[in-house]
């Protein structure tokens, strides 16, 4: 190793292959269509147990290693023990001064075996995935280096070896000068982390093999020696077309063709058989164009990408995927119906790209480059065009950032998947760039070409799509109302992290409505975390000199792959399924139908009905209807709908694929849609008995209690507060009730939260997650039909005017065991909006079942309910906390009417109820503990608490993103509502 070579910008490689297309040689052609690759006995998988040794820096490494320790490969040494992890988004973990990194740079020394018994053969040595760079040695001798820690790297070892056990020795640093150009917003993690395999060969072979296919016809370019080589088309494990390679060349004509989309994958497999190889290649028929609106056309039709970023990372084992993992991966993402994945930042393993071929999505496929630290470099936050600080316009630096954009297209050029290569990330704007897009588009002519920093330009003509990231919504209408031919893509929008996104449909129905908004892709696909001991941690819990926090816990699903009312939000938001009530008749209901597919009728789907009527099905029936894809048409269902209900009538449709696929069980729900009935709600009549209710009170309580005394109210005359609510003695309150406004942040709410309310020791803002609630007046009365409290008084933080003043009005009728409580309240003029407001009770832990009348089964916001449902669900107060790895509100509902909450063991409780609708969550963690702790793992669980809210204020995706919508914030200045409880 020369530390001169891992600093120098122009040493990108020693004695590696140059790239080529992925391919597996088989020995037959039945491997070769099955594509197992383990299965070829030309494929030898290395992965397994390695010796290996850490050492804190390159040159402590000794010229003869006498012990070795061990090491699975693949993985990262920082998920081994070796070193702790470190996650930094932006800063680079080290200075910025190219191409040096620090002395002390650590050295991973690898060491496994070959056998070789054929030495007839080529054997080349493939690592699909070593970061950031790493010197390659045979039998003791240097034969190789190479660095882009995402890009194949092969290297041809057969003149190294000797029959018999043949030694491999591989010294990974932790940095080189190509580790500027990998500032990727990830935990930073060193070492062979994806597979390592040897290919043995005939000494004469296929080098290369590169195929273009539109609907019709196929053309076909080899290169290799002179020799016989035969191209076979299959269609499953039917030869449906075969020539001979002339001059390295052929065409396929095809006129009957299956189209290949990400909605029907069609796959077909060219395999190449000569030299003793049989090579496959997978085939999809498909074209790629743009409309003069700037549509997306995929095989003519426009198509929206409905997408996710994905990055390589699982809290086990830091960026290692298996095929396994992959595919869990993908078959979740048809599940939610996202059709389009974009690498974020890199090329993906080269099994990801393949796995999108054959389950249908469209690829974004980016180059491994981001250099986003450079904008912090002189503490002032700054892009520059064409800043030759920036390695993107010096002349040092040209190309080793060709190379990397050469090796990802050469390698997944072949893919139908790929429909759009990206040209790195967050990596300012320079002439290398220029160069980049230009050798792309004359490489590959068809597919599109993305750089979202491109829009630095005036004039970014060169690429093919303008792209951006968290569009504020008023530019987004006014980039889809612009003249501009080209699409406009969302590399990242709705930021995924924590509690959320919430606005996921505000940016579907601009997509719906501009032709040249094609869509995008969520930031991002699953948290990045470490789990270890059970417990989860993010960036600064490992000591890095530089950290992110937990900006990496981002994910629309978790580290484990779980989903949460985000990814289900994407879901509903994507569905390719929409439905309006038309007419609401006596005895029928007109419904019109859409088939949102691109590709699909709706006759592969049983199409589901249900009639709810006060949270109780009154009817339902299942529809088969043959809908050709984009097209309407309008239903009549046989209902009768009653004059009344007490709650509300509701319509549910729901789509069911008929027949299993890989990624899901047959009648697996791909859509729902629900829609209120246009029935009269009128309340239940309720019991009255013949009792009243008596007042007694001392200094500095009232107590209003039933004739027998079994039932009782009890109030805090000074505090103006309901302290009690007795049932045969038994006080269902453990505090007073009171009202507030504060929840725990969420992590869309880091912004705003510094206005909101008071952390550490400083003022911030109006101070609100500390209010002091002050009684002004409290006072009852008699009246005809019982007795009536009222209380009057302010929230107000510390050092600071009242917040809000409200009036509370508590009334108990004579014979009727309800408490009503109205509340209005007007909020100071120039106050922020408010996180929520409401009502909150603490009751005994020992409450814990709970049934409810609103929207669920799942927390729902007003801007994150699409993937719910009105209905009457039961839960419990543990089930409804959701475990966000950094504690924030969470377990909200909205549309609520009805809410009983018991202690299973005795049948106790309370019960609310409301003519209107209120906002409802009940957890054991209060908005205090959710507030202060940091990881979910140290909140302790209290009492149950219970929240009844006239609204709660929106989630949004702030971020990392626009502002929450004013429509969605509890911004009002004066309101008003209420609602009635009673001991059960």
């Amino acid at each position: 190793m020369n530390s001169r070579e891992w600093q120098d910008p122009h040493f990108l490689e020693k004695g590696r292959e140059k790239e080529r297309a992925y391919y597996v040689p088989f020995e037959n052609t039945e491997k070769a269509l099955a594509g197992e690759r383990e299965k070829s006995g030309e494929f030898h998988l290395l992965n397994g147990i390695w010796d290996f040794n850490y050492y804190p820096a390159y040159y402590e490494v000794p010229e003869e290693i006498t012990e070795w320790g061990k090491i699975p490969v693949p993985s990262n040494w920082q998920m081994e023990g070796f070193e702790p992890p470190c996650y930094t988004n932006v800063n680079y973990p080290y200075p910025v001064d190219p191409p040096y990194v620090p002395d002390e740079n650590p050295c991973g020394v690898y060491r496994t075996w070959l056998d070789c018994t054929d030495l007839t053969k080529k054997t080349y040595l493939v690592f699909e995935g070593v970061n950031p760079c790493f010197y390659l040695y045979i039998n003791g001798q240097e034969i190789g280096y190479s660095q882009c820690s995402h890009c194949t790297a092969e290297f041809d070892v057969t003149p190294y070896l000797h029959e018999g056990k043949n030694e491999i020795v591989v010294k990974v640093l932790k940095w080189c000068d190509g580790s500027y150009m990998e500032d990727q917003d990830f935990f930073r993690m060193t070492g062979i982390f994806r597979d390592v395999y040897a290919l043995t060969r005939p000494a004469e072979h296929v080098q290369d093999v590169e195929v273009h296919a539109d609907l019709t016809e196929l053309s076909v370019k080899v290169t290799a020696p002179e020799g016989e080589i035969t191209a076979c088309l299959y269609d499953g494990a039917e030869c449906i077309r075969k020539q001979t390679i002339v001059d390295g060349k052929t065409v396929f004509s095809v006129p009957d063709a299956k189209a290949w989309s990400a909605e029907v994958p069609n796959l077909y497999t060219l395999v190449l058989e000569g030299f003793g190889e049989y090579i496959p290649v997978p085939v999809g028929f498909r074209t790629i164009a743009i409309s003069p609106k700037g549509e997306l056309l995929i095989n003519g039709v426009s198509v929206q990408l409905k997408g996710v970023n994905h990055h390589d990372t699982d809290p086990v084992k830091g960026h290692v995927m298996s095929l396994e993992d992959i595919r869990k991966d993908l078959y979740l993402m048809k599940k939610l119906n996202i059709n389009t994945v974009r690498t974020s930042h890199y090329p993906p393993a080269p099994e990801f790209i393949r796995e999108c071929d054959r389950l249908g999505f469209y690829v974004v496929d980016e180059a491994d480059i981001e250099m986003h630290g450079f904008v912090t470099r002189e503490t002032l936050w700054s892009y520059h065009m064409y800043d030759r600080t920036w390695p993107t316009d010096h002349p040092d630096w040209g190309e080793a950032l060709m190379e990397r954009m050469r090796r990802m297209v050469e390698r997944d050029k072949n893919s139908c998947s790929v429909i759009m290569w990206s040209i790195g990330n967050e990596s300012g704007y320079g002439c290398h760039y220029d160069d980049m897009c230009r050798w792309t588009k004359q490489r590959d002519p068809e597919r599109l070409i993305h750089y979202e920093r491109a829009n630095m330009l005036n004039t970014p003509t060169m690429y093919d799509v303008e792209s951006h990231m968290y569009r504020e919504f008023s530019d987004l209408i006014a980039d889809g109302e612009k003249d501009d031919s080209r699409p406009l893509f969302l590399c990242e929008y709705a930021h995924s992290m924590g509690n959320g996104p919430g606005d996921l449909n505000d940016y579907q129905e601009l997509f719906d409505k501009y032709p040249r908004l094609i869509g995008g892709c969520i930031w991002e696909w699953a948290d990045h975390t470490v789990l270890k001991d059970g417990k989860y941690y993010y960036g600064g819990d490992f000591g890095e000199l530089t950290d992110d926090n937990n900006f990496c816990v981002d994910g629309l699903v978790s580290a484990k792959r779980e989903v949460k009312a985000g990814s289900l939000e994407a879901k509903a938001v994507f569905q390719p399924f929409r439905a309006e009530l038309k007419e609401a008749g006596e005895n029928e209901l007109r419904v019109e139908i859409w088939n949102r597919h691109y590709v699909t009728d709706l006759k592969n789907y049983d199409l589901k009905w249900t009639l709810e009527l006060d949270g109780i099905q009154n009817a339902t029936g299942t529809l088969n209807l043959d809908l050709p894809a984009g097209e309407k048409t309008v239903i009549t269902l046989p209902v009768a709908l009653p004059k009344t209900c007490t709650l509300g009538a509701y319509m549910t449709l729901t789509l069911h694929q008929k027949e299993a696929t890989e990624w899901a069980e047959a009648g697996y729900e791909i859509a729902m849609v629900q829609k209120k009935l246009p029935v009269e709600i009128v309340p239940a009549e309720r019991s009255v008995s013949e009792g009243i209710w008596k007042v007694s009170e001392d200094r500095l309580s009232l107590t209003v209690a039933d004739e027998t005394a079994s039932l009782a109210y009890t109030f805090h005359k000074v505090h103006g507060t309901l302290t009690g609510i007795l049932k045969n003695g038994k006080n269902l309150l453990v505090a007073p009730a009171h009202l507030d406004v504060w929840r725990a942040p969420t992590d869309n709410d880091r912004h705003i939260k510094m206005n909101w309310g008071l952390f550490g020791d400083n003022l911030s803002g109006w101070n609100m997650n500390r209010l002091f609630d002050k009684c002004y007046s409290f006072t009852w009365k008699e009246t005809e039909k019982g007795i009536e409290i009222l209380s009057e008084g302010s929230l107000a933080g510390v050092s600071r005017s009242p917040l809000l003043h409200y009036e509370i009005v508590f009334r108990l009728d004579h014979g009727d065991p309800e408490l009503h409580v109205s509340v209005h309240a007007k909020v100071h003029p120039k106050a922020i909006w408010l996180p929520r407001f409401g009502y909150e009770f603490t009751l005994p832990t020992a409450v814990e079942e709970v049934e409810y009348y609103g929207m669920g089964p799942g927390e729902n916001y007003q801007d994150l309910c699409h993937h719910a449902k009105v209905g009457r669900f039961t839960t419990s107060v543990t089930g409804e906390y959701v475990p966000y790895i950094m504690p924030q509100e969470n377990g909200n509902h909205t549309h609520v009417k009805e809410v009983s909450l018991t202690d299973p063991a005795t049948g106790s409780g309370i019960a609310f109820r409301t003519e209107g609708e209120v906002e409802f969550q009940t957890s054991h963690y209060t908005k205090e503990e959710l507030t202060e702790k940091d990881h979910s793992y140290k909140l302790e669980p209290s009492n149950t608490n219970v929240r009844i809210d006239y609204r709660v204020s929106g989630i949004g995706s702030a971020s990392c993103g626009p502002d929450l919508d004013p429509k969605y914030r509890l911004s009002e200045k004066e309101f008003s509502y209420g609602f009635s409880l009673k001991a059960i």
